[in-house]
């Protein structure tokens, strides 16, 4: 992808747009057919469409990247939409991201719902693209949030709680215990200055991906410490139910960057996806981190 701040993004003209679908991802269906309707009725190229399953998802974007498409609309699940981004982005082409998982991070940032074809339509309507800030840690793009730290449970719980209720998040609760309250410790740097603080889990937050996320140059991050079995059963409603974030035990800041220096590994989520991250670990953020055809929801300036 271009790095010159400067590169004007031309008016939209799309000969070759592709459509993307992961049929094995999250509550996504074939919608090929109304898709394609959707592009004619809206005066666009017909899309090439490839329907294919997980295995195959990564072969397809590589493809993709290759036989000259310069519009990639992805339909499928918070992983799903992170490869097609990475594969925009990698590409230099502008991406659709539709909903067609459990949480949807992306589709409803850019699009503001979790209807594929309202999501399409809107995206379809734009007369410009914009971009679409990123984040990155290490050599890995994200353009979410990424969870880091021994408690990453805790997202899995919360995703556990709104696929099959409460009971059984709850049964998560002994691994989250074990978690944050015999994690491993670690100092960060916050623009360049050593915070004042330890934790053992980080959450970092792309613009507008969370509540607070407010400013479109810098990460919302929140900080927990290792806490006490008091202070955890005080966050646990809060890790399963709502928001970690949201205890009084957890400290919010923002920032462009953050720094963890030392050595061995953490474990990761970025946007959903479970990995794993060596120190040094500098997450940076890129305010031109993937074109997109969406709507401006927040009204900040498009650069």
């Amino acid at each position: 992808m271009s790095t010159d701040p400067k590169r004007l993004i031309a008016p939209l003209q799309f000969r070759k747009p592709a459509l993307i679908i992961n049929m094995g991802s999250g509550s996504t269906t074939d919608i090929s057919v109304p898709a394609a309707a959707l592009f004619e009725t809206k005066g666009y190229t017909k899309p090439a469409i490839h329907k294919v399953g997980p295995e195959d998802l990564m072969r397809c974007l590589a493809d993709v990247a290759q036989d000259g498409t310069d519009l990639l609309v992805i339909y499928g699940g918070d992983g799903t939409c992170r490869a097609g981004a990475i594969a925009a982005q990698e590409a230099n082409i502008p991406l659709v991201a539709l909903p067609g998982g459990t949480m949807n991070l992306l589709p409803k940032a850019l699009y503001g719902t979790t209807d594929w074809a309202v999501a399409l339509e809107l995206a379809l309507d734009q007369k410009t693209t914009r971009w679409q800030a990123a984040g990155r840690v290490n050599d890995r793009a994200f353009f979410c949030g990424a969870i880091l730290g021994d408690p990453i449970v805790m997202s899995e719980a919360r995703e556990t709680v709104r696929e099959d209720g409460v009971i059984e998040g709850v049964k998560h609760i002994t691994e989250v215990m074990t978690a944050v309250t015999h994690g491993d410790s670690f100092e960060y740097c916050v623009n360049g200055t050593v915070f004042d603080r330890t934790a053992n889990v980080l959450q970092v937050s792309c613009p507008y991906m969370a509540k607070g996320a407010t400013d479109p140059t810098r990460f919302e991050l929140a900080s927990a410490p290792q806490l006490t079995l008091r202070e955890l059963l005080g966050i646990g409603a809060f890790a399963l139910v709502s928001d970690w974030r949201e205890s009084p035990d957890v400290l919010i800041t923002h920032t462009a960057n953050v720094e963890i220096s030392g050595q061995g590994e953490f474990d990761i989520l970025l946007d959903g996806e479970t990995d794993t991250v060596s120190c040094p670990i500098l997450f940076a953020l890129d305010s031109q981190g993937v074109e997109v055809l969406a709507p401006n929801l927040h009204d900040t300036p498009s650069t």
